[in-house]
């Protein structure tokens, strides 16, 4: 025989509306206090809605009735642990502009937390207090499990932020100076432990000819213990030093692999892949962005100070991609030589990716490299296997640098 199947229905009415009713139906709250209840919400739904915007009109008023709801039915779930008789009795006890100024004062501390794992975030960026204060009390009402959930996420943000600050006082790095990286967290905690795994007496961040030095020492290293890291950890906060731990086992676990198995030279080049993986001072960005003089003298000549120009990038690659000397600007020749040997042996995906990695400097690659391998690649690739020798000459000068004037229709 089938089953027994028992069906449940779900309450979505505000939590402050089934506080009510079941106040109502206990007798927890009477009539006296039901009257009471009326008035004390008239007055918080005016002063809602003159606080976001004004009393006197009617779409503001119904807003603010939500937002007293919301922010009423907040307080109430949170003091009594959702335990609906417990919140029937703080709704008796307490009037509803002190459960909604206690709900509104939890929305402000968790507007206090940061958002992002980001150091010295730029406060032109943060939602204001009363622009977050409305989008949680009537565009999109905040529930109490969403509150209890975004705490957690906030709170451990603040986590990181609190152990980043803590560890890179260790490393000499003063905070308002930590400030002005904003960076995320998790790549500055990367590089803080693999100064604390490879030096014996740790200081501040590196440069890319020392990440080079690091990043050997560390692929040499048979245990991956940090214990420079255990003696700080003797003296850190209890929250910073169980942080740091869970960070220095995921360093272990995610990061070392990285090093061992790509060189430094693919990591701090390729930030498409490697992005945010480890944190350069200040003195090593301009290292990265002119990693190699002589390419970078090699790439003005080919590209004549247009280097950063798309026509010019794209007539540079389908030139390296069909083994012809590259130059800035095509000839009409150029664009048949191009056609044929494409047509002959398509195109050197390994000659593109020697040029990208050696010639084109650090700032342009990772534009470069999805440039041919997400557009240009297999667009050309399509275009040129083609007999209609119009069709791809008016392409290829539609598409790059061209010296030629395009054949009337």
């Amino acid at each position: 025989m089938f089953a027994d199947t028992a069906l449940t229905t779900v309450d979505t009415r505000p939590y402050f509306e089934r506080v009510l009713c079941h106040a109502l139906q206990t007798g927890v709250v009477d009539n006296t206090r039901l009257d009471a209840l009326r008035r004390e919400g008239a007055k918080g739904i005016v002063q809602l809605a003159t606080y976001f915007g004004t009393p006197n009109l009617r779409p503001e008023l119904e807003a603010a009735r939500t937002r007293l709801v919301t922010l009423v039915g907040l307080a109430l779930e949170a003091e009594s642990g959702g335990k609906i008789e417990v919140a029937g009795c703080l709704l008796r006890d307490k009037t509803l502009l002190a459960l909604s100024k206690a709900g509104a004062d939890r929305l402000r501390k968790l507007h206090t937390l940061p958002t992002e794992r980001l150091l010295g975030a730029p406060e032109v960026f943060r939602e204001s207090e009363k622009d977050f204060l409305a989008r949680c009390t009537a565009d999109t009402p905040m529930t109490y499990a969403r509150y209890l959930a975004e705490q957690v996420t906030r709170e451990r943000n603040k986590d990181y932020i609190d152990a980043t600050y803590w560890l890179v006082g260790r490393l000499g790095v003063a905070r308002e100076d930590a400030d002005e990286w904003h960076v995320f967290c998790e790549s500055v905690i990367n590089s803080a432990l693999l100064v604390l795994l490879c030096e014996r007496k740790p200081a501040g961040f590196f440069s890319v000819e020392r990440f080079m030095k690091l990043h050997e020492a560390a692929r040499k290293k048979r245990s991956a213990s940090v214990p420079a890291l255990d003696a700080w950890l003797e003296e850190a906060p209890q929250g910073v030093r169980k942080r740091l731990q869970r960070e220095s086992a995921r360093f272990v676990a995610e990061v070392l692999p990285v090093i061992r198995e790509f060189s430094a030279t693919e990591i701090y080049r390729n930030q498409d892949r490697f992005s945010g993986l480890f944190f350069f001072d200040t003195s090593s960005v301009n290292e990265i962005t002119h990693h190699d003089k002589a390419c970078a003298e090699a790439w003005t000549r080919i590209t004549g100070n247009q280097g950063e120009h798309t026509d010019v990038q794209c007539a540079v690659l389908l030139m390296v991609a069909t083994g012809l000397e590259p130059t800035r600007s095509l000839l009409k020749r150029d664009a048949t030589r191009i056609w044929d040997r494409f047509r002959e042996s398509g195109f050197d995906e390994a000659a593109v990716a020697r040029f990208i990695d050696k010639v084109v400097p650090f700032e342009y690659q990772s534009d470069v490299r999805r440039l041919w391998e997400d557009d240009l690649g297999p667009e050309a690739s399509l275009q040129l296997d083609s007999d209609d020798t119009t069709l791809v000459m008016n392409y290829l000068q539609d598409t790059c640098r061209a010296g030629w004037k395009k054949k009337a229709g």
